[in-house]
């Protein structure tokens, strides 16, 4: 999930920094969006084709011979051939295989851009971290232009529990509270992780540092608050 470097743990200090992956904030919307998209085009093509079958049915010769009766007649600008409801009838028929083929274009489409975002989501946002013996501080991805310094003193509890949606990233969302304000983060997922959970997140380095680490329950702890002095966090 994700990747320390620079680490050093002696009797000078601690100190660590590296890197995680976050889902965007928006994934769920475009999970749905994709999949309604995709149904409905499907649907439309359904409809497509069970009106080209009819009017097939309909046709007073085959299909085929009469479909290419009017293109030819329509290229030599001779017109159509036979009867007006003939005409009329092949030209609905004509009308349904454009429209199936356009609707058969438009899903392939669709479905190459969904599995084209799926794979940009799976892949998510690079953060950037440093810790040491008194702060940890997370650096968002570049569009996001934010930094935030948390001084472990003020941390008033770590929360963590496990995320998913469907095609989407499998994530742990992580919760830090502190006297200042809330700072969530949807780490997604490695199979490392999957299996091991909160230990495989750099968010493992606050529980150790505040105290937890050795604990299993995973619910808001209280911590001392009479040594907050200024906010512990800043940009």
């Amino acid at each position: 999930m994700y990747t320390s470097i620079d680490k050093i743990s002696d009797r000078f200090g601690f100190s660590t920094a590296g890197t995680f992956r976050c889902a965007y904030r928006n994934t769920r919307t475009w999970v749905t969006a994709g999949i309604v998209t995709i149904l409905v085009l499907v649907a439309l093509l359904l409809i497509s084709l069970v009106f080209v079958l009819i009017q097939a049915q309909g046709l007073p010769g085959a299909a085929s011979a009469q479909l290419e009766t009017l293109i030819t007649g329509v290229i030599t600008g001779g017109g159509l051939n036979g009867d007006s409801s003939s005409g009329h009838q092949l030209a609905n028929f004509g009308f349904g295989l454009v429209g199936l083929a356009f609707g058969i274009i438009l899903l392939l489409i669709a479905i190459i851009t969904f599995l084209i975002i799926l794979a940009a989501m799976r892949m998510g946002q690079t953060y950037k971290f440093k810790a040491d013996e008194q702060h940890f501080t997370v650096i968002y991805p570049k569009r996001m232009n934010r930094t935030v310094t948390i001084e472990y003193d003020y941390i008033t509890g770590l929360k963590y529990e496990e995320w998913a949606f469907l095609l989407a990233p499998k994530c742990l969302d992580v919760t830090i509270h502190t006297k200042q304000g809330d700072f969530d983060f949807r780490c997604i997922h490695t199979p490392m992780s999957k299996a091991n959970g909160i230990t495989e997140t750099p968010f493992n380095i606050i529980r150790e540092r505040i105290g937890i680490a050795g604990r299993d329950e995973n619910v808001l702890i209280n911590r001392d608050a009479a040594k907050e002095q200024k906010p512990g966090f800043f940009k």
